[in-house]
């Protein structure tokens, strides 16, 4: 029997897919019986063998086995493929592949978090504040932003940087998305200008008033959202003309909620005006933004009474309970069961996370309603502040699967 045996073995062997076959599909196989989350001793493998393949589809293959295995060592055989390798799609895999080493998968939703303002722009994945990323991924992606031959790596470079939340390439995005390299390739700009907004960073105000003249539309458009984003005050003025010159149509709509967004009282005569537009959306935007500069509870409570819109009357209750009203705070956690969900919860958030209310949300958490439970459970996640640990924990053994399910993730983020 133990030749038999041997054979067999010898056989098993032979058939077992290497990284060295001449067989490009062999080759693959190889890669992805590798690439299992942790295995670091395969991260020189899989480099080693990248660097003598010479089929683009099996090095994104290999560039792919590295995002799984998602350990730090293998930086530098991603930058060799961000930096050097011919194929587009092998350099955009290493950018992915970059993102996945500090962005967990269950938080890869998107770039920007639904828990800034009810007009976030397209979310992507954004890292935890406490992620320490190694300078080196953000020296690769900013000399691809900056130099590489393709629009496609260049933006989604500079929405990797937003991603990772690096700061100290905010001069690669404003170059990015300022300078001529990129004068044909709007898409670029706008990622460029996006990052700048989700980087939060004030000190990049001057170039996003500059670009609110630019001769590209979409990128004067996302020049006054990331305005709003950073809490450029100075450009305050060019924002009001534009309202005032635009307040019937969607420039003007735009340029009033990134006003909302900056909390500055000499807004307030124009939000003031806004309560009585004849448009639904700048009396929404009008009660937030009236929200968010400590307003008194008068100019709401007969409004909400009379407002027939449902989003302008959630606005108003938003505004109330900012106003140190919280008896209609019951209307927000209510909406959470309707089609005004994700504008609830945007307010919600904010009401936690900016307002001070957060201890006002926690007897909600014992809602009867299991959907209102999830989803309060989400914000209460995506604010993030450790003293609702207590609040949540008891959760995580809620008889509904959905609300213990909502829990252990809101614990994860809140123990990050």
């Amino acid at each position: 029997m133990a030749p038999v045996l041997n054979l067999v073995l010898a056989l098993s062997l032979a058939q077992t897919p290497s990284l060295n076959s001449s067989s490009p599909r062999e080759r693959q196989d190889a890669v992805r019986s590798m690439a299992t989350l942790g295995n670091r001793d395969a991260v020189p493998l899989l480099f080693d063998a990248y660097k003598r393949e010479p089929r683009g589809d099996v090095r994104r293959e290999m560039v792919d086995g590295l995002a799984t295995i998602r350990d730090a060592s293998a930086i530098p055989a991603l930058t060799e493929a961000l930096l050097t390798d011919y194929e587009t799609d092998v350099r955009l895999g290493a950018i992915d592949a970059f993102l996945q080493l500090y962005i967990p998968p269950a938080d890869a939703g998107g770039f920007f978090e639904r828990v800034q303002n009810i007009f976030s722009a397209e979310e992507r994945p954004v890292v935890a504040p406490n992620v320490v990323v190694d300078p080196a991924v953000g020296n690769a992606l900013a000399l691809a932003l900056a130099t590489d031959f393709d629009a496609d790596v260049r933006m989604e470079a500079a929405y990797a940087i937003g991603s990772l939340r690096l700061g100290n390439q905010l001069k690669v995005l404003t170059d990015a998305a300022e300078g001529p390299w990129n004068r044909e390739s709007g898409r670029v700009r706008i990622a460029a200008i996006q990052a700048v907004g989700v980087l939060g960073a004030p000190e990049a105000g001057p170039v996003l008033a500059r670009l609110l003249r630019d001769s590209d539309d979409s990128v004067a458009e996302e020049a006054i959202r990331s305005i709003g984003r950073i809490g450029y005050r100075d450009a305050f003025p060019l924002l009001s003309n534009l309202y005032q010159a635009n307040s019937d149509n969607d420039l003007g709509e735009l340029s009033l909620e990134a006003i909302a967004m900056m909390r500055i009282p000499e807004a307030r005569p124009t939000f003031e005006a806004g309560l009585d537009s004849r448009e639904d959306v700048i009396r929404q935007i009008s009660a937030e933004g009236l929200a968010r500069i400590d307003s008194p509870s008068s100019l709401f409570s007969q409004r909400i009474v009379m407002e027939r819109d449902a989003a302008v009357r959630l606005a108003l209750a938003f505004a109330l309970v900012a106003s140190d009203q919280p008896q209609y705070l019951g209307q927000l956690i209510d909406a959470l069961d309707t089609r005004r969900d994700q504008q609830a919860e945007t307010y919600l958030f904010e009401l936690g996370r900016y307002e001070g209310r957060l201890n006002d949300l926690f007897p909600h958490l014992r809602n009867s309603d299991p959907d209102i439970r999830a989803k309060l459970l989400g914000v209460m996640g995506r604010i993030g502040m450790p003293e609702a640990r207590p609040y949540v924990q008891p959760l995580t053994q809620d008889p509904n699967t959905r609300v213990m399910e909502a829990a252990v993730e809101a614990m994860r983020r809140l123990n990050q």
